[in-house]
């Protein structure tokens, strides 16, 4: 199946079974299929806030996944991780139901949005999404957004706006970025990862590349002119680039710290876009939010909701977020994986200490 079959689907008086509905993209997903005037239903594995809260906007959630949930639907979305042998998706199967990927209903949906704002990466992906976000929260252009973790500002890695913008966490694990129709396409670097899914370093960034080719003629492709991957990937394009190096069109400049944190001027083409007083540590952070600003950029927001937005924000869930201290030593939690994120990480702390 397909986002262009999808579509068909997806309009007023049809009824989607959701898979997985509790999931971090899958709830949200829920909410704005319902407003379209789909009648949406699901099931997932346990109770949860976020089913709780589905059951409050009148979406019915069953408990446990079972061959009969799926009566009466005209399609099924499923996550990633509902596999062909789960009881739902065998029955859909079985009576002819449609199965689509959850990747592809957001690509459909997104095209309902004059500005659908995707940011790919290795890494940075979250925080990044967070401070676009708080960007667009700041202009307010009550964006529709997809976080992959929690953001203290929404209380949740999702919100349903009424703006025309979305902003979305693009993964390139599984190729689920390649169902995504961004009109602003962000890369903020392109490194080996996931290599269960992807042979090596060149069919990552071949994958890459079809993400940035998803951008429409008038969009953007935003890429990080600091990373090698990335600046391989956009060859030939027409990218805005942005990064701490002189050849960037979006840079940062006059950088210092004050009180342990960075600040510096955004400078677009030479000339002063904002005056940014970060409230996160490192050099990655001054990278990612260059790579927000570069967004709001290409999307018009004024250099005051750049500055608000970014300088309101304190970290993602899980993205060196503080739990408190044990016996004098502070308490950290990052979701950091990657080889390049740990240095990142370790870095980061060093210059605390």
């Amino acid at each position: 199946m397909t986002v262009d079959q999808i579509q068909a689907y997806l309009v007023p008086g049809r009824r989607a079974h959701l898979v997985g509905i509790g999931g971090v993209s899958m709830s949200p997903l829920a909410e704005v299929l319902k407003g379209m005037g789909i009648a949406v239903t699901g099931s997932d594995q346990a109770e949860g806030a976020a089913v709780e809260h589905l059951r409050a906007l009148g979406i019915p959630v069953s408990i446990g996944h079972r061959a009969e949930n799926v009566q009466g639907a005209d399609l099924l979305v499923r996550t990633a991780a509902v596999h062909d042998e789960n009881p739902e998706i065998a029955a859909a199967h079985a009576q002819g139901i449609p199965v689509f990927e959850r990747a592809q209903a957001w690509g459909c949906l997104m095209r309902g949005y004059q500005n659908a704002l995707c940011i790919a990466g290795t890494h940075g992906k979250t925080t990044t999404t967070s401070m676009c976000t708080h960007i667009l929260m700041a202009a307010q252009r009550d964006p529709t957004v997809m976080i992959g973790g929690t953001l203290p500002l929404l209380e949740a890695g999702h919100r349903v706006g009424r703006g025309d913008t979305i902003v979305a966490e693009a993964c390139e694990y599984c190729n689920s970025f390649l169902s995504f129709s961004p009109t602003v396409a962000v890369i903020l670097n392109v490194e080996e990862d996931h290599l269960d899914f992807f042979k090596d370093l060149e069919d990552i960034k071949r994958s890459f590349r079809r993400f940035a080719e998803l951008a429409p003629a008038g969009g953007r492709v935003i890429v990080n002119a600091d990373n090698d991957g990335a600046r391989s990937v956009a060859s030939g394009l027409d990218a805005f680039t942005f990064g701490l190096g002189a050849g960037a069109q979006c840079r940062a400049v006059n950088l210092r710290q004050e009180e342990g944190y960075p600040v510096f001027d955004i400078d677009v083409h030479g000339e002063r876009y904002a005056h940014v007083r970060l409230r996160v540590h490192g050099r990655h952070n001054i990278s990612n939010a260059l790579a927000a600003a570069a967004a709001a950029y290409v999307l018009k927001v004024p250099s005051g909701a750049v500055e608000e937005g970014l300088g309101a924000f304190t970290g993602a869930g899980r993205r060196f977020e503080k739990k408190g201290t044990y016996h004098g030593a502070d308490i950290y939690d990052d979701y950091a994986h990657h080889p390049d994120e740990l240095r990142a990480l370790l870095t980061m702390a060093g210059e605390l200490g």
